[in-house]
């Protein structure tokens, strides 16, 4: 049997000029401030990727930039994601970020999507939870993934504990309310989903509306103790689990010693360090054929 393909599903990429001068990308851009004003702050270019992805064993990265308000900077990530994508045939595929608040925001989707984008994400509201306005909008660009099979990938965070740059005020319920909204689309919940996971073990109902929902691990073992996640593959199985470094915050070989912490069988590492997300991305390019 040979080796199972390792996917990462959640890494930024940053284009040189944005990460040259990251100040001058800051007015009138909130939350790029929040999360970079810092200059500690990493930011990752194509090359840097690349090698990180050879020295790991990462075979395949889907990549995004982030959720700008304005329309010529959205425009403008997204396309060079697209290009970058080209340049690295079969180890790149981009996915389209945009403020999903923004006036042009469904008309830009639909163009990122028709140019060749794998799918939509990391989609965020980093300043809100999901009030019935933003469920609205989140459902209308379910709408457009549900109908081509693609993957919106969300960033959804855990309702307690410290504050953190990039920590949006959700509650669980919240969370949930946009499962059900989106049911039927190819889902995935960054950061283990805010810890919904462990709902499944609540009622049928919540086991079932999270049935096509998956998780990804971006940046874990900084929010949740490695006990948490065998709970979670018991109650749901490792299938709905997919490796996200949130790169550059965290290298792959962070989550192997995670993972090994955590106790993991070898098959259940194998399961989330790839072959789940290839078996996910594999079943959605044989609906779109």
């Amino acid at each position: 049997m040979g080796k199972s393909m390792v996917i990462d599903v959640h890494v930024h990429l940053t284009p040189p000029e944005i990460a040259a001068d990251r100040g001058r990308f800051m007015a009138g851009e909130g939350p790029w401030a929040a999360l970079y004003a810092d200059p500690k702050a990493r930011m990752m270019s194509t090359g840097e990727l690349m090698a990180l992805m050879d020295e790991e064993g990462v075979d395949l990265a889907l990549v995004f930039g982030f959720p700008w308000s304005d329309e010529d900077k959205a425009k403008r990530h997204n396309e060079w994601l697209l290009a970058e994508a080209e340049r690295h045939p079969g180890r790149l595929r981009p996915l389209a970020a945009f403020d999903v608040l923004a006036p042009w925001a469904l008309k830009h989707a639909e163009a990122m999507l028709a140019a060749g984008h794998l799918g939509l994400g990391e989609l965020a509201l980093y300043d809100r939870g999901f009030g019935p306005r933003e469920l609205d909008i989140l459902a209308a660009l379910g709408d457009l993934c549900r109908e081509g099979d693609r993957p919106l990938l969300m960033h959804v965070n855990e309702p307690i504990g410290p504050a953190y740059p990039g920590k949006a005020p959700l509650e669980l319920g919240q969370i949930y309310a946009l499962v059900r909204r989106l049911a039927g689309v190819r889902l995935i919940l960054a950061h283990f989903g805010g810890g919904l996971p462990f709902l499944a073990a609540q009622k049928k109902e919540v086991r079932e509306s999270l049935a096509q929902v998956r998780f990804d691990t971006a940046a874990m073992p900084f929010l949740y103790d490695p006990a948490a996640l065998p709970m979670a593959l018991k109650v749901l199985g490792p299938e709905h689990f997919f490796l996200g470094t949130d790169c550059p915050l965290l290298k792959p070989s962070r989550y192997r010693r995670y993972f090994e912490a955590a106790g993991l069988s070898p098959l259940e590492t194998e399961m989330i360090m790839g072959k789940a997300a290839a078996d996910f991305l594999n079943s959605g390019e044989e609906t779109r054929k």
